[in-house]
């Protein structure tokens, strides 16, 4: 017959982070009620879990499991809860590896893109010139896009939502695969599949839930719309491409900026528009073929390369270029 310490650790295996509906919830609740000596087996053996469930202990208990396996577990520790930690070792350390806390910087330089696997089975691909934070607790996985843009390929966790907080907005992610690009002016959303909710964070109640193929934008100002444009180009940076459809110059010129040593800024004045294709090994001869397709100068400035639109008729000026197209 199995003691109560026994019993704590196979129902903290199976409870343990378990959603509210689960099956066997109810069956639980009445096992701690039945005797206190239930209650204090497990709490005993959660608030020391949850000490080992550190990244740093996590991991040397994982080493620890993986020499135990090559030795045939000859030597498993004697006694007591950590004998029983390493028996339920194979759900309990993959559980706490998956689901336990993270905490986690990641940049990019100029030029440079990333890809992070993260242990949650969530992957992202970071573009040029990119910061950001990530945190994971118990019930929520938050990231804070400081700069730049990236492709998040969220692994689904109902129980512990994926939430991006990126200046203007903040994206909540039901599952799904899209890219989060913080504009200097803006911020630009575009979903390939699944679904994402987008809440406006100077508009309260302005919120909307955009599926795949569509693109959110939301404005300095806070207003969310959504924009009639293809989400496929925004993935493009991981081929090796910038793809502009009716871009302003504020876009190109960050857009460009994380490929270049030297920062591009937008000049004042009305902005023509710029549809294009450009490759990342191509960044200058795309840069320097401005001029000839729109009426702009290139102005060296303060350690800058400026855009400066030039004034024009209105039917010059607001037509719409296409240079560059590889």
């Amino acid at each position: 017959m199995s003691t109560v310490r026994d019993q704590a650790a196979l129902w903290f295996a199976r409870m343990y982070n378990a959603a509210a509906d689960h099956p066997e919830r109810a069956q639980f609740e009445t096992w701690l009620a039945a005797d206190p000596r239930h209650s204090s087996e497990y709490h005993e053996l959660a608030e020391l879990w949850g000490d080992l469930a550190s990244t740093r202990h996590t991991e040397a208990l994982a080493q620890a499991m993986e020499q135990n396996r090559r030795r045939q577990r000859r030597r498993l520790l004697q006694g007591g809860v950590l004998t029983v930690l390493l028996a339920l070792g194979s759900t309990l350390g993959w559980h706490a590896h998956r689901y336990g806390p993270l905490e986690l910087e990641l940049h990019t330089g100029i030029g440079e893109r990333q890809v992070q696997q993260l242990r949650d089975g969530t992957e992202l691909m970071l573009d040029a010139d990119t910061h950001l934070r990530l945190r994971y607790a118990a019930t929520l996985r938050q990231v804070e896009l400081l700069r730049g843009e990236a492709i998040f390929s969220v692994a689904s966790q109902p129980q512990r939502p994926f939430v991006i907080n990126s200046g203007l907005a903040r994206v909540r992610v039901l599952g799904t695969r899209f890219v989060v690009n913080r504009l200097p002016d803006r911020l630009r959303i575009s979903v390939d599949h699944g679904l994402v909710q987008v809440d406006s964070l100077s508009r309260p109640g302005e919120s909307q839930v955009f599926k795949a193929g569509q693109v959110a934008e939301v404005s300095a100002d806070g207003r969310l719309h959504r924009l009639p444009r293809a989400a496929s180009d925004a993935f493009t940076f991981e081929l090796g491409r910038l793809v502009f459809d009716q871009a302003d110059l504020a876009e190109v010129a960050a857009s460009l900026s994380r490929y270049r040593q030297v920062p591009v800024r937008a000049g004042s004045g009305k902005s023509p528009r710029i549809s294009a294709v450009v490759q990342l090994d191509d960044i200058e001869g795309f840069l320097q073929s401005l001029p000839q397709v729109v009426p702009v100068r290139l102005l060296d400035e303060a350690g800058t390369t400026l855009l400066q639109p030039i004034p024009a008729q209105a039917s010059v000026s607001e037509t719409t270029a296409r240079p560059h197209r590889k």
